[in-house]
């Protein structure tokens, strides 16, 4: 019954009356895959206008840290209008992060709109403020994001590249009205389910054209029999983020 009342939920919020079966299908996948949530440390970054953003944080257990280490920070894009909800919804992939040592810090968009458009400080105010409150490594941090959300990790961090370590899009997409510009090495990671519910597996492999040829390193592929939400392969993108700076 529950799950049945968080269905109702999402289909009255994604869409109104009016969600198609497709996206009612995603969002019941979303749910079943789902695993048990962190408690969500929820905190509140006022930027420099004045204005706040809410934000929630989560840190790996001590034993999953080396030594003394602090962890490592990655910032998870949530997909559709990047709200609370549906940054809860999809946090089980925010969660495998934080299993295997990851601090992981998920911004909620005060207006719907994605963190690509607007004011461009806004993610770094951000990033600079978790520095701040929290012991992280002192590196750059890592973008990651599932369907829209991946596009929007795309997408932010093409306007700033050195600002990040990398992005795992999983799935993800350039917008049509992308202009990439020297993406200077950057390291993307992109999977597409080979049966996508909106056909981004046809997008693969010229995607992988333009981030390569706007200078990125990509490392792009299809994952055989999986639709638009999948679980990731750990032992290849283990060994793909233990390959960055």
């Amino acid at each position: 019954m529950a799950i049945i009342a968080i269905l109702i939920a999402c289909k009255i919020h994604l869409n109104g009356p009016h969600m198609t079966l497709r996206r009612l299908s995603l969002v019941t996948l979303l749910l079943l895959l789902l695993p048990s949530m962190l408690p969500a440390a929820e905190q509140t970054v006022q930027l420099l206008d004045g204005a706040f953003v809410k934000l929630f944080f989560f840190e790996p257990q001590d034993e999953l840290l080396a030594g003394d280490n602090p962890p490592p920070l990655a910032i998870f894009i949530a997909g559709g209008s990047n709200n609370e909800f549906m940054a809860k919804a999809q946090f089980w992939l925010g969660k495998e992060f934080v299993d295997r040592g990851w601090a992981i810090a998920v911004p909620i968009s005060p207006d719907g709109k994605g963190f690509s458009t607007g004011d461009s400080s806004t993610l770094p105010q951000i990033i600079k403020q978790l520095h701040a409150t929290h012991a992280l490594q002192d590196s750059k941090p890592l973008l990651v994001g599932m369907s829209s959300g991946g596009s929007e990790a795309i997408a932010i961090a093409s306007l700033d590249p050195s600002a990040f370590r990398g992005v795992v899009a999983t799935p993800g997409r350039i917008k049509p009205d992308a202009s990439l510009v020297d993406l200077d090495g950057l390291p993307f990671y992109i999977r597409i389910g080979e049966k996508d519910d909106f056909r981004w597996n046809r997008m693969l492999e010229p995607m992988s054209q333009k981030l390569l040829a706007a200078g990125a390193q990509v490392d792009a592929a299809i994952v055989e029999d999986a639709r638009h939400v999948f679980q990731l392969d750990w032992e290849n993108l283990e060994a793909w983020l233990g390959k960055l700076k």
